[in-house]
């Protein structure tokens, strides 16, 4: 049995969430390496520029595209047996649902044709997702968050889930008024208000906009709740943290670990 003695932070499990633009990816570099990338984004060449700068090893770097969920679920199946790396990064959540609905649908196409058979919805000749399409979305999510868990507890692996952010309306049953915050991207409902409570960390990635256009505005990561962005942190760092170009682990958040 054990107890909070035996706790480690050397590897915890994380989410960085915010809207595009916000140096998500970029920051998640900054993680121990070697690093493996789910890449369903597709956009790792973004990460040279900052590789090269902050003198990252690329062979310390590995990646795979992803476009459905059964690639992902079979790979994280092996590193549950063997995992080489140190920090395993989810880019994007977002991507990663979306890819879940397309393989349905995909899955409905391929029986419709080879059979003749009515299969899924077609608007305009568009093949459109169906409402318990939404429920295969939630369970490969459910799947992914239960997955990583084991391998980061099994390994001592740090897990990134990178996820976009949108305005959501939430209104009081007692008097009806409306509320706005800000949830992570997925077409499901539930699992996008579920995932956040698995995660150990979660920082809100913003940018505050400049007086002086030319120069760009100042990147901001909260890692406390304010009551529009949900974030939250077990290590002593500050509420607020302004970075610019500098590594985002090293900097702020090692010191804090060691």
């Amino acid at each position: 049995m054990p107890t909070l003695e035996s706790v480690n932070f050397e590897n915890l499990y994380w989410m960085i969430k915010g809207v595009p633009g916000t140096r998500k990816s970029t920051q998640s570099l900054s993680w121990p390496t070697p690093q493996y990338w789910f890449s369903w984004d597709r956009k790792m060449e973004a990460l040279l520029r900052p590789m090269k700068m902050w003198d990252i090893d690329p062979k310390l770097i590995s990646y795979d595209d992803y476009d459905d969920w059964n690639k992902a679920r079979t790979k994280l199946e092996q590193f549950q047996i063997n995992c080489p790396y140190k920090t395993l990064v989810f880019d994007s959540l977002t991507s990663c649902a979306d890819s879940a609905l397309r393989q349905t649908l995909k899955l409905k196409y391929g029986v419709k044709r080879s059979s003749g058979a009515a299969a899924g919805k077609l608007v305009g000749g568009i093949a459109i997702n169906e409402i318990e399409d939404y429920n295969a979305e939630a369970a490969a999510l459910g799947e992914l968050i239960a997955l990583t868990k084991d391998i980061s507890k099994f390994h001592k692996v740090n897990i990134i889930l990178i996820a976009h952010v949108l305005d959501v309306e939430y209104k009081s049953p007692l008097n009806q008024q409306g509320t706005v915050v800000r949830s992570i991207v997925t077409a499901a409902k539930r699992i996008a208000a579920k995932i956040p409570a698995y995660c150990t960390e979660v920082y809100h990635f913003q940018m505050q906009p400049s007086i002086d256009i030319s120069k760009g505005g100042d990147f901001e990561a909260l890692t406390a709740n304010n009551g529009d962005d949900f974030a939250r942190t077990v290590l002593t760092l500050d509420p607020k943290i302004r970075f610019s170009s500098e590594p985002f682990y090293p900097t702020y958040i090692k010191p804090h670990i060691k």
